[in-house]
């Protein structure tokens, strides 16, 4: 077994894996992981194959680990905690925080690295089943800012407590990108593959749900039949209350991790996170 740098070339086997194990994986997200931080992009290989992998990308003072997996044929071997380790010993020390969305299958094993848990987080998806809501073209212009970068900067800073635009604008300028602003949030949704739509990031101040119920009205309208996916913090009502009156539902769980000396986000500002 061989533990070394993720390669280009390696992106349609781990889109393979994610779909063994069930994880949502995206090919461009994946590739724009790797041109921003190549050094923490890992990948186990037998005999020249592919077999598992852990992933991070580094922000102003935090790391956010990803697509940590392995295929099913091979795990239980010892695998996935040399992949872990070998990424630990990469960004251990060099940044304030590491934070991570677990497996709930996983959270003993994050712990035992000094992660805690602070938030249940949700996949909710909408299959197409959406309550009759008036929009207009005059809706769709209100939502069709002109200051998008200036909002994210001041509101994503306001969260999460420091500059992370590097990444969040190349993770929002793709073909499929799909991008709103209000005053007081903005959002951002893509196609991830042939069946889904990723809605996130999308944050609004709390305080301003009537801006996210218009933002969610925008996506629902301008994606049509698409699946739409969300990861939303469940321990946060006025979100949660917002998927659910647009019958979005709960499939799957998993649970935000962190370990250092991280400020502390602010989940009320969260109605997505970033895939």
């Amino acid at each position: 077994m061989f533990i070394g740098w993720l390669k280009f070339a390696d992106v349609s086997e781990l889109v393979a894996i994610s779909e063994d194990v069930g994880w949502l994986l995206d090919g461009y997200h994946v590739k724009l992981m790797m041109m921003h931080s190549p050094h923490l992009c890992y990948g186990a290989y037998e005999d020249g194959k592919l077999v598992g992998a852990v992933m991070a990308i580094e922000f102003e003072h935090s790391a956010m680990i990803k697509y940590f997996m392995v295929k099913p044929s091979h795990q239980k071997q010892g695998i996935g905690r040399r992949l872990f380790e070998t990424l630990l010993g990469a960004i251990d020390n060099e940044y304030n925080s590491l934070y991570l969305h677990a497996n709930p299958d996983l959270v003993r094993f994050f712990e035992s690295y000094g992660f805690e848990s602070k938030m249940e987080v949700g996949r909710f998806i909408n299959v197409g089943k959406v309550p009759p809501f008036n929009f207009t073209n005059a809706h769709a212009k209100e939502l069709d800012g002109g200051n998008f970068e200036s909002i994210i900067a001041t509101i994503d800073k306001e969260t999460f407590g420091e500059n992370r635009m590097d990444f969040l604008l190349d993770e929002m300028e793709r073909t499929s990108s799909l991008k709103l602003t209000l005053p007081n949030g903005f959002q951002h949704s893509s196609i991830v593959n042939a069946r889904n739509v990723y809605l996130g990031p999308w944050q609004v101040r709390a305080g301003h749900e009537e801006e996210a119920e218009k933002m969610m009205r925008g996506v629902l309208y301008f994606r049509g039949l698409k699946k739409v996916v969300a990861d939303v913090p469940l321990g946060v009502k006025h979100v949660v209350d917002l998927y659910e009156k647009y019958h979005f539902q709960n499939k799957q769980r998993f649970v935000h991790m962190s370990r250092g000396t991280s400020n502390d986000v602010l989940f009320e500002n969260i109605y997505a996170f970033s895939l």
